[in-house]
């Protein structure tokens, strides 16, 4: 059985260079791989390591899609064998996703979901089967790593070179890792609600460079909606006051208390990331209705990024839209 030209799709539209886009395959993990140290270029290097596969799966060529994400994925055995499975997998299942909702003609952020969901669930195979492998929870022992870590900071050689390069004495800085000591052994704990973050503006950013890629050689995806349209229902709301109640629940018992605040602030952050958009969205919105110039749109946001108090001010605008409708679109 052949998958090629799967009911006629795009037969007729030129072919892409299968060489050139396992290249551009291998050239995104190298993107993502520099993470490491511009972790905003992990974001970008993920919603690119799939375009290749997925631009030839809606070429009809599902063979030669599935042949560029395994061979693209290939060179990451030099890093660990089950980095190259789990990534072929992501890049075939959303290449599938994608063809599936270009035949049916889907909402553009249904794809967004299905890819988001599709990562969050090949992570916790990924995690179970090196728990198997390893024979020990994972989570656990980067838990219980992570923490030790922390601990015994202060005593790192790293640490006690750093003091003396940059003239810093031991009580300046023991009394700075105090203040931060609990904060840093809290940061693993918003890790899902972070992870949560990461993958789904990973996915539309990898819908919106589809998009306009892929269009040039007249792959038409069905577009977004303009930007300053982008809205919610309202009982997405609950999603922050949930997380609002968790957190502020009076301290009773010290186990289900830290679980409270975990499942809280991770709510927070991910439904405050759904309405930070969506506050940008309002605000692009009234930027159209005053008629303001590009270049002066991208100053004011850049401005605002420079000032804590604006940051939060973004959701709470779109969290207010919900009932003030300040672009008088039409809700039902």
């Amino acid at each position: 059985m052949s998958f090629d030209n799967f009911d006629n799709i795009n037969v007729n539209m030129p072919k892409s260079n299968l060489f050139k886009l396992i290249l551009y395959t291998i050239l995104a993990f190298i993107i993502f791989a520099l993470s490491i140290f511009v972790p905003f270029l992990g974001i970008l290097g993920l919603a690119l390591i799939s375009i290749p596969s997925i631009k030839l799966m809606l070429e009809g060529r599902i063979w030669e899609s599935i042949i560029c994400a395994l061979i693209g994925s290939s060179f990451l055995f030099f890093i660990d064998w089950i980095l190259p499975l789990f990534f072929s997998i992501l890049i075939i299942g959303m290449s599938f996703i994608y063809l599936f909702c270009f035949k049916k003609n889907k909402n553009p952020f249904l794809v967004v979901i299905l890819n988001g969901i599709l990562f969050i669930i090949l992570i916790a195979i990924f995690l179970i089967i090196l728990s198997i492998i390893k024979r020990q929870n994972i989570l656990v022992s980067f838990m219980n790593y992570y923490k030790e870590t922390i601990n015994t900071f202060p005593n790192s050689p790293f640490i006690k070179q750093y003091m003396q390069l940059m003239s810093i004495n031991e009580t300046q800085f023991n009394a700075l890792y105090e203040q931060t000591k609990n904060i840093l052994l809290f940061l693993p704990y918003v890790i899902p609600g972070l992870l949560l973050v990461y993958v789904f503006l990973s996915s539309i950013i990898n819908y919106y460079w589809s998009l306009l890629i892929f269009k040039k050689d007249k792959i038409i995806l069905r577009g977004l909606p303009l930007f300053q349209t982008w809205d919610l229902p309202w009982g997405f709301v609950s999603g922050i006051i949930l997380g609002l109640i968790l957190i502020m629940i009076p301290h009773f018992n010290k186990y289900y208390n830290f679980i409270f605040n975990v499942a809280g602030i991770n709510l927070l952050i991910i439904f405050g990331l759904i309405y930070s958009i969506l506050g940008f969205s309002v605000l692009w919105g009234i930027f159209d209705k005053f008629h303001v110039l590009i270049l002066w749109r991208i100053l004011i946001i850049i401005l605002i990024s420079f000032f804590p108090i604006l940051i939060i001010l973004i959701p709470v605008i779109g969290i207010i839209d919900v009932w003030a409708n300040f672009r008088k679109l039409e809700r039902h």
